[in-house]
């Protein structure tokens, strides 16, 4: 038993600082690892930021008390073919040479995986095994269902990623009680800590409302079409007097972003309907907090029961009620018009009608949103899980 964790690396999570529910999550663990007294470093062995202007990213920093480098000497995304493809090489060969300089030094205890790329987790076990320091797996999605999802493109990496990546890890990180049981029932006996998503509530002030239209939320990005045009057709069916609104803050590539713009602009309401693009996060915040709900809702498939939308914690720091559907993790904190408005069936005309009744009863949807703001108080707060991580690679 290893007594004396101190030094924690973060791997496999490219983009470090900026990014979406992926870096965010890798920063709320960090910090609440810092809280707890250990010195963190995120490495990112490849540059995948656009140079933009007014970007602030550096080849090495400091992001909120954690410390951060790029191997590839520079966090952006090289045009030409030859030096991006080279810069990858060197990336990962600088990447190794760093972690026997931290071994050497004896600052490199711990390495929290955070990847789904079979290749590079089987090199972080086998440089493990020459440096001797333990593994992690931040374990989030069911792999093997995303690839189903992209039409086997990555259905190889997948495939090897579920049969074996546990097994080469000392310790694991699920997010869900369904990966839990995934786990289990590969392995056993492998140590692990189950992790929901989390939340930084101090960046949260539900009380600095303003006077605003009223409207609904989604976040999401536009890859998956499936959700964004039941989320239109939902709101299409609300049938009420009041004016409302639907506003959706969206991210993907330039060729679904087209599509995306194409349904919103032949919908109904699309008078009513207003996107977001690359909002700064207080930005988004504020839009969490005067929002009239703020919506969410998961299918009754694979890979929806396995994860947990990071976005779901920041929903309930807003104090605004919540609507979902009673699907993986959801039924594991959330009541229908207790602490969230949650739809039984993922059909457009239940979450519809839990639309109206945001709308038709606002003083029950306050009640509700303060009942979801204590529950993720409580269980979503990253402070609370600093000193459990702790003790949890203490025993590995």
């Amino acid at each position: 038993m290893k007594k004396n964790i101190k030094h924690i690396v973060y791997l496999g999570a490219v983009g470090f600082p900026i990014g979406f529910a992926e870096i965010e999550k890798v920063k709320l663990v960090s910090r609440s690892l810092i809280n707890a007294g250990a010195s963190v470093l995120v490495i990112s062995n490849k540059g995948v930021h656009k140079r933009n202007k007014g970007l602030e990213v550096y080849k090495s920093g400091t992001e909120e008390e954690i410390k951060y480098i790029y191997t590839t000497g520079t966090p952006f995304r090289p045009e030409g073919f030859l030096k991006r493809n080279l810069l990858k090489v060197y990336g990962i060969v600088a990447e190794i040479a760093l972690l026997f300089k931290l071994a050497i030094k004896k600052q490199l205890d711990i390495a929290i995986i955070s990847s789904k790329r079979f290749n590079i987790i089987f090199l972080y076990y086998l440089l493990s095994r020459l440096l001797r320091f333990k593994t992690v797996l931040n374990y989030a999605e069911f792999n093997s269902e995303l690839s189903k999802e992209k039409g086997n493109k990555n259905g190889i990496n997948d495939f090897l990623f579920e049969k074996y990546a546990v097994h080469l890890m000392d310790g694991i990180i699920p997010i869900s009680e369904f990966l839990v049981d995934v786990l289990k029932k590969k392995s056993p006996t492998k140590p692990y800590i189950k992790i929901p998503v989390l939340c930084d509530f101090s960046k949260f002030d539900p009380g600095n409302r303003q006077a605003v239209e009223p409207y609904f939320l989604f976040c999401s990005s536009v890859n998956n079409m499936e959700v964004m045009d039941f989320i239109l057709e939902a709101f299409g069916r609300i049938n009420v007097n009041a004016e409302h609104y639907l506003y959706l803050v969206v991210n993907g590539p330039d060729h679904a972003l087209a599509l995306f713009s194409e349904a919103v602009a032949q919908h109904k309401k699309s008078r009513f309907i207003k996107t977001f693009r690359n909002l700064p996060y207080q930005e988004l915040v504020t839009l969490y907090i005067n929002a009239r709900g703020l919506l969410i809702p998961l299918r009754p498939v694979p890979r929806d029961i396995a994860r947990f939308p990071h976005k779901i914690g920041e929903y309930c720091a807003s104090a605004n009620p919540i609507i979902t559907t009673n699907v993986g993790e959801v039924v594991n904190f959330f009541e229908d018009n207790k602490n969230a408005f949650v739809a039984a069936d993922f059909a457009v005309d239940d979450f519809s009608q839990k639309m109206e009744e945001v709308l038709n009863h606002p003083e029950k949807a306050k009640v509700v949103g303060q009942s979801g703001l204590e529950l993720g108080y409580k269980h979503f707060n990253y402070l609370h899980y600093g000193d459990q991580l702790m003790d949890f690679f203490k025993k590995l």
